[in-house]
Order: structure tokens, then C-alpha cells, then sequence
């Protein structure tokens, strides 16, 4: 059913299935649907098995369940607001994101709330005389089985806040992120298109109407429209671009009427922020900005600093080896002929992840030496990584020699970074 779904439709439902609300609103029905099978099942319980098995106790049991979910409902969310804001005040607010999104949060929440529910529907009902004595009995059955989940998420939850919102639990979850979305452009480095030659552009242009960034591309949704129109199309804004009115999304070689305008702009995701899904450099620059605010006067934190390069030159090992695996087992598959997508710059990827160390951190040696190590694994790296890191090694070196460190600790520096080469623009400045 999936494979016949859009690629828009099916990113939308990953958004929404993502949302707090969602879980909470699956575990309620699932608590309505409990309450109301109570009623369908009871009359095939025969009365004198219900009142053996001690049924009548679980107006107790509701009554417990109900007054103790709601206080643990109101304590858990709460302790998901404070823990998004340590986020947002220690790591950088675009890592709270993964945080709101994380499943074992919304579903310890979804249960309490569930829970809560469940219990109440069911008190009312007992209060009603819905039930008669086999209801009881079968509503006595989903109690305990209530109690037994609600017990084992709240062991769980109890352990999980000792992790929640820890500056390490959310580098390491960035780096996961950052990953994820490396193997998924790794799977289909053009999206799924032909790649792209350097420059081309067809003679009619499709621009963005809103400013923001590219969020999803839909290529099933373009490749409908290029057969229908017999032309091919190029993909000018991957996923994590900013556009604005004046940015081309999408170029044809075809004359586009007005409805394939519309088509090619719903195609085009657009919103307000960046996100981790299907764009590899944005974890990178999430993680640069955390290192830039452990390097800021108030933080003073470098250890922090080496935590994420460390973080950084796995992630980024990641990518060459993966991409180098994937290279040598040749051309990818193409599932969208008519469409022509960029390549990754992943020369840049180096940059978004080291160049606010190397510029905010050059006055502390500690955090510089840390830098050329971490900048010396890269250069070992398969691919087009080396070069970049390379020219950012003496980029940082040369703002430390004007950051005013002593001499002997610019010396040890220098030690460091392998000799320039005449020709390199980062230091011709071409």
C-alpha cells in the first residue's frame, strides 16, 4: 500500500505519527476500545465464574488507577518541558527538535494519558450499571493488564530520565540523526534521478513563491508531471536549501503552463526551518553549534568542544566509507528518469561541522590541538573529504596566530598542520 502512496504523503504521515499528540490519542482509543469490549464480551461470562474470580474489586482498582495516572501524566509533562528547554539552553534549540520527537518520551506519556482514561470511561461506566457481572470480570482482565503496562513503562521512564536532556544523551543523538540521514542520501545520492551535470539548466525556470527551506522533494510527484508534459526536468534545491521568490526550484526544457507550475511548487516542500530528515549537513551544523556554545565566555566548556569533533569525524567516517562502499558497486539505480538531481556537496560537510570551532576556538590551544587531530582523521578519510579538511587545518591556524596565543603554544600548533600548498585558494584568497 505504501509503494502506491506519494512520496509527499507518505513524508507527511512520518511528520505527523511523529507528533506527541498522535501516540496519545492511539493509547486513548486503545483505552475506549478496552472500556467498550468489557460490554460485548460480559454476557458470555457465566455469573458465577465472575463472582469467584473477585471482580468486585475493581472499583478500587479504577478508583487507584484514575488518581495516581493523572498526578504521573501532569509530573511527566511537565518534566518534557524543562527537559526541552535544558536542551534548547545547553545543546542549541535545534536539537530539541529530536527531543519532542523522541518515541519513548511520547509514548510514556501516551500510556499515563491512556491510562487515565481508560480508568475514568470505566468508573463512569460502573456507576452507569453498564456492566453486568461477566463485564466486570472482562474489565477486571484489562485492568490488570493496564497495570502491568503502566508499571513497566514507569520503571522505564524512571531510568530514562536519568539520561533526558544530558548535553551527552543529545550530541549522541544528533550524531544518530546525522547518520540516519547520511544512509538514507547514500541510498539514493539524486534522490532517486539521473545525476546531474555541473551548470545545466533547462530554459524554463519554476521559482519558490514562499521564503524558507526545502524540507522534501517529491520526485514520483515531478516524474508524473515531466511524462505528462514529455520533458526533463532539473531539481535545483535539495532538501535543506534556502529559497526565496527569486530561488529556481525546478527547470524544464518544455514550455510549463500554469497547472505544471502548481504541480512542480507541491512537489517542493518549503517550510519555516530545517530538519534532519533527507539532510545529511544539517546534523553536522546542528553539532557545530553546539561546540560554538561550549566555546562562548558564559559556557567555557572545551571538553564539550571534543566531544562533538568526536562526534563529528565519526559521522562524517560514516559518509566515506559508506559513499566508497557504494561507489564501488557502481552507477545507482535511477527510478526517476526524468529528473536530473544535484549531487550532495559533501566537500561542505567539513566545514559545517568544523568551521565554528576553528573560528570561535582559536584562542584556546587546548581546543586547536583537539581540532587538528580531530581535522587529521578526516584527511585520512576516502573521497572528497581530505582536501577540505586540509585547507580548514590551515584556516584554523591562521586565525590562531592571530588570536594572540603565546608563541609557544602557536609553535605547537604549526607542528600540527602539514604545509600549505602555493595553490590553494583558502590561502590566496581566489
Amino acid at each position: 500500500m505504501l509503494r502506491r502512496m506519494s512520496e509527499k504523503l507518505i513524508y507527511l504521515l512520518q511528520r505527523t505519527m511523529r507528533k506527541t499528540w498522535w501516540r496519545c490519542a492511539l493509547f486513548s482509543l486503545f483505552a475506549v476500545l478496552a472500556v467498550a469490549l468489557s460490554t460485548v464480551l460480559g454476557p458470555w461470562i457465566p455469573a458465577h465464574v465472575a463472582l469467584q474470580l473477585g471482580s468486585d474489586s475493581i472499583d478500587s482498582l479504577l478508583n487507584i488507577l484514575a488518581s495516581s495516572m493523572l498526578t504521573v501524566a501532569i509530573f511527566s509533562a511537565s518534566t518534557m518541558v524543562a527537559s526541552f528547554g535544558a536542551v534548547a539552553n545547553s545543546a542549541t534549540p535545534r536539537a530539541s527538535q529530536l527531543l519532542i520527537e523522541d518515541s519513548t518520551v511520547q509514548t510514556t506519556l501516551a500510556v499515563f494519558i491512556g491510562a487515565f482514561l481508560y480508568s475514568v470511561i470505566a468508573l463512569i461506566g460502573l456507576h452507569a450499571h453498564v456492566y453486568g457481572d461477566g463485564g466486570r470480570l472482562v474489565l477486571f482482565g484489562f485492568t490488570i493488564v493496564m497495570l502491568g503496562v503502566v508499571v513497566v513503562v514507569l520503571l522505564r521512564w524512571i531510568d530514562y530520565l536519568s539520561v533526558l536532556g544530558r548535553l551527552g544523551e543529545t550530541i549522541r543523538r544528533v550524531e544518530a540523526a546525522t547518520r540516519a540521514a547520511m544512509d538514507q542520501r547514500l541510498e539514493k545520492p539524486f534522490l532517486g534521478g539521473q545525476p546531474q551535470q555541473e551548470g545545466v539548466r533547462g530554459g524554463h525556470g519554476v521559482d519558490a513563491t514562499t521564503t524558507g527551506f526545502v524540507q522534501h522533494v517529491s520526485m514520483d510527484l515531478l516524474q508524473k508531471c515531466a511524462e505528462r508534459l514529455d520533458a526533463q526536468f532539473h531539481l535545483h534545491a535539495l532538501p535543506g536549501a534556502f529559497v526565496d521568490p527569486s530561488t529556481a526550484l525546478v527547470s524544464s526544457d518544455r514550455e510549463l503552463d500554469d497547472t505544471a507550475r502548481a504541480e512542480i511548487r507541491d512537489a517542493v516542500l518549503v517550510g519555516a526551518g530545517r530538519s534532519f530528515d533527507h539532510d545529511p549537513r544539517f546534523g553536522l551544523v546542528v553539532l557545530g553549534e553546539i561546540a560554538a556554545r561550549a566555546l562562548s565566555g558564559a559556557v567555557n566548556d572545551p571538553g564539550t568542544v571534543t566531544d562533538v569533533m568526536t562526534a563529528m569525524v565519526k559521522a562524517l567516517g560514516h559518509w566515506s566509507t559508506r559513499k566508497a562502499a557504494r561507489d564501488a558497486d557502481g552507477r545507482p539505480e535511477v527510478s526517476f528518469d526524468r529528473i536530473s538531481a544535484p549531487a550532495l556537496a559533501e566537500a561542505e560537510m567539513v566545514d559545517d561541522a568544523f568551521m565554528p570551532i576553528a573560528r570561535y576556538g582559536a584562542t584556546a590551544v587546548d581546543v586547536g590541538i583537539a581540532l587538528q587531530r580531530a581535522l587529521a582523521s578526516v584527511q585520512r578519510l576516502p573521497g572528497a573529504l581530505p582536501p577540505t579538511a586540509a585547507a580548514l587545518s590551515r584556516y584554523a591556524l591562521e586565525r590562531a596566530r592571530h588570536a594572540g596565543l603565546a608563541p609557544v603554544d602557536l609553535a605547537l600548533l604549526e607542528r600540527m598542520v602539514a604545509p600549505a600548498d602555493p595553490a590553494d585558494p583558502a590561502l590566496t584568497g581566489s
